[in-house]
């Protein structure tokens, strides 16, 4: 019932406006032809069934009766041609724009598209119109030109000055500027009372010149046309949409009405300019209001595009980084910088799909901005990440950050009939003035967000909280950081330390494990075990074991001579390395131009290592040994220490712990780790090998237990690589 009421109002609506719009024109701009110089019912209509729907365009053959029968009496003949004429044009306009847009919005390609639709309906109707005046006797043969002239240009008129504006009267497309960019084509109110100041003294200098008994009224009715343009370049489209048919109208009455001293054009000359000039001022201020507006839309889509992610529609890494300086600049008594990184989310992208993870990542993102503040600076900085700085204590962002992780906790999004979950780790740190740095602030708030995933995600960890564990942690990244370096570099030496058969003694260089050493920035030479520890725990382990293989081998290359006189070099390989599926294919490369044989080359693996993932292991082993290497467990008894997988284990040697050896001298449980490591090694054919062998009495204990090898301070310290092969010179 409401619709249908709707429906009425705004057929009775259309046919009211389109009857009045009508009336003026036939009453005040008739010419002696009985064409109207401007037709602004035109534009009402086209206007209103554009918007509206084609079901309303009756109500223009009904205004046209109703114009007919009241205020402008026509031949019976002529009736039916002059409501056909704009009935049928307009309909022929609609379907002509509706076929190739179906939303008008207010841009350049739909004003040209409606400046088109309004020549269909100029030429349709007067080709229809005049037909009819014809038939009807009201012109002779020979005035058909002009008045279809006449008639198509005030049609065309009517639609250039009127159609526009009232599109946007009526609420078609996005003419009003919702969008930002709409703010920067406003203008002040005091430009705007200006610029109407300017316009009125232009219309009344433009009056006065024509009083005067100027012979070029043409020309003056043209000078409002650089104040619709200055109206275009500052104001909004609306505001000069209206500006322009306020002025179109006005100059339509003053030329047509003969009015101010502006002569009433008689001749089909004076009418044709007349009116061919008030429509290219009626079109070119709109033309150019459309393309600043476009223009400014395009660069606040530009402004939006390089500060704010397209997914989640937050500030983006680059723009909250600028913002968040800025804000650290100023004297704001508190400031959190709050980093939060999701847990396991490459799993929802690898099992269900990067779109499901981006779909998490928005509905992330709005539980993020919902717990936080409008004035706080929100960001996805990129993959699973978010970061925050906001203006609270360290207490109120602890009490939102733990609510902010139980609502990723407990939220869902469904997703192909899945109901995708994760948890989130929340990095909190803290700055009263005068601020640090964001980038000293931002790399305290990563390495607690990694601590916190690093005790199992699913939490905050507060830098002011856990400052000796946050310490602790940085120096590690350092370490990482310093052991890509010495890679980069090179800054790393081979050394050497001999094993020593003790059932029968052979020269030291001829079984050797390979070990290594760096220098610092200063030159001095530091041990490996930090830097080492470092490369595994940031994934350099298989560039640095890579790295050290090659300046072997590259050694070897250049000492062909001593090559040939290694019954065996121990090499220690980490645990990413067994996990490297390339590095065997690498080692076999490399072997086959070196003079340095796979047989004489003895892979060192740690117990930890191996029982991580024993099936990846055991591969290993299998195509290393495929090569000809041979293997040796490495701190043996320190792990898990289960000597059920060594049945499954290919390897050669047993290295015992030098922890066990070092206390072997002393009675009790040294002794017998040492003892029973010796004799499972005998048990499945290998070799029992004692480590961190410092004194005699070590030595004597480990041949009484049938240890086969032994290395340590006792026999000989490590060794730069040339210093410990120059000893058999």
């Amino acid at each position: 019932m409401h619709g249908a009421l709707t429906g009425i109002l705004r057929f009775a609506l259309l046919t009211g406006l389109y009857y009045v719009g009508a009336a003026i024109t036939v009453l005040y701009l008739q010419t002696p032809a009985d064409v109207v110089l401007f037709w602004p019912a035109a534009g009402i209509g086209f206007a209103y069934v554009l918007r509206y729907g084609l079901r309303y365009a009756p109500a223009v053959p009904l205004a046209q009766l109703l114009l007919h029968l009241t205020v402008n009496p026509v031949p019976a003949l002529f009736i039916p041609y002059s409501i056909g004429a704009d009935y049928v044009a307009l309909i022929m306009a609609c379907l002509y724009v509706h076929s190739r847009n179906a939303e008008l919005q207010f841009r350049i390609k739909d004003g040209l598209l409606l400046l088109r639709g309004g020549f269909v309906i100029s030429l349709f109707s007067a080709g229809i119109g005049t037909l009819g005046m014809l038939h009807a006797g009201m012109v002779s043969a020979e005035a058909v030109p002009r008045a279809f002239l006449q008639w198509s240009l005030s049609n065309l008129l009517g639609v250039t000055a009127i159609t526009p504006n009232a599109l946007l009267l009526f609420g078609a497309g996005n003419g009003r500027d919702r969008h930002p960019a709409g703010k920067m084509m406003t203008g002040r109110l005091r430009e705007r009372v200006a610029w109407t100041a300017v316009l009125a003294l232009v219309l009344a200098g433009g009056i006065w010149i024509i009083d005067q008994g100027s012979m070029y009224p043409l020309a003056v009715s043209v000078l409002p046309l650089a104040l619709l343009l200055w109206s275009a370049a500052r104001f909004s489209a609306q505001f000069t949409a209206l500006a322009t048919m306020c002025v179109t109208v006005l100059m339509a009455l003053a030329l047509g009405l003969g009015l101010w001293g502006f002569p009433r054009p008689e001749t089909l000359h004076d009418t044709t300019l007349m009116m061919g000039s008030l429509i290219v001022n009626s079109v070119i201020p709109i033309l150019m209001a459309v393309a600043f507006r476009e223009r400014a839309l395009a660069m606040e889509a530009l402004r939006i595009r390089a500060t704010q992610d397209p997914q989640t529609h937050l500030l983006n890494r680059f723009a909250f980084e600028e913002r968040a300086r800025a804000r650290l600049a100023q004297d704001e008594p508190h400031l959190c910088l709050v980093y939060i990184d999701l847990d396991n989310f490459k799993m929802i992208n690898e099992s269900a799909s990067h779109a499901a993870g981006d779909e998490m990542l928005r509905h992330v993102a709005g539980l993020v901005r919902a717990e936080f503040r409008e004035d706080d600076l929100i960001a996805h900085t990129g993959g699973d990440e978010f970061t925050v700085l906001t203006a609270a204590d360290a207490a109120t962002t602890s009490v939102r950050c733990n609510r902010l992780l139980a609502s990723i906790e407990a939220a869902r999004v469904a997703w192909q009939g899945q109901n995708l979950g994760t948890s989130a780790s929340i990095g909190i740190t803290t700055s009263q003035p005068p601020h640090v740095a964001y980038d000293e602030l931002l790399s305290q708030a990563d390495t607690a967000c990694h601590e916190a995933k690093e005790q199992g995600g699913n939490r905050l960890f507060l830098t002011e909280s856990n400052a000796e564990s946050l310490e602790l942690r940085t120096r590690q990244m350092r370490s990482a950081l310093i052991a890509r370096e010495v890679l980069d570099e090179g800054r790393f030496e081979l050394w050497c330390q001999p094993i020593v058969n003790l059932r029968s003694p052979q020269p030291a260089q001829s079984h050797f494990e390979l070990l290594m050493r760096w220098r610092d920035r200063d030159g001095q030479v530091r041990p490996p075990a930090e830097l080492i520890a470092a490369a595994e725990r940031y994934q350099l382990g298989p560039r640095l074991d890579r790295s050290i293989l090659g300046s072997l081998l590259a050694w070897a290359e250049k000492h062909p001579d001593a090559a040939a006189g290694i019954q065996q070099c121990n090499l220690n390989l980490g645990a990413a390395t067994l996990a490297d599926e390339d590095f065997g294919t690498y080692l076999a490369h490399r072997l086959r131009r070196s003079p340095l044989r796979a047989d004489q080359v003895c892979v060192e693996i740690t117990e930890t290592s191996v029982v991580r993932d024993m099936t990846r292991t055991r591969r290993f082993i299998a195509q290393m040994r495929d090569l000809g290497c041979r293997f040796a467990l490495d701190d043996f008894g320190t792990g898990f220490c289960s000597f059920s997988y060594l049945r499954n284990l290919k390897v050669d040697y047993l290295k015992v712990d030098g922890s066990f050896v070092r206390g072997i001298d002393q009675p009790g449980l040294s002794e017998a780790v040492v003892r029973s490591i010796t004799e499972i090694a005998h048990l499945l054919d290998m070799r029992a090998v004692g480590e961190q062998v410092e004194t005699e009495q070590q030595l004597d204990l480990l041949r009484s237990i049938g240890v086969d090898y032994a290395q340590g301070y006792y026999f000989q310290r490590p060794q730069p690589i040339a210093e410990f092969f120059a000893v058999t010179a």
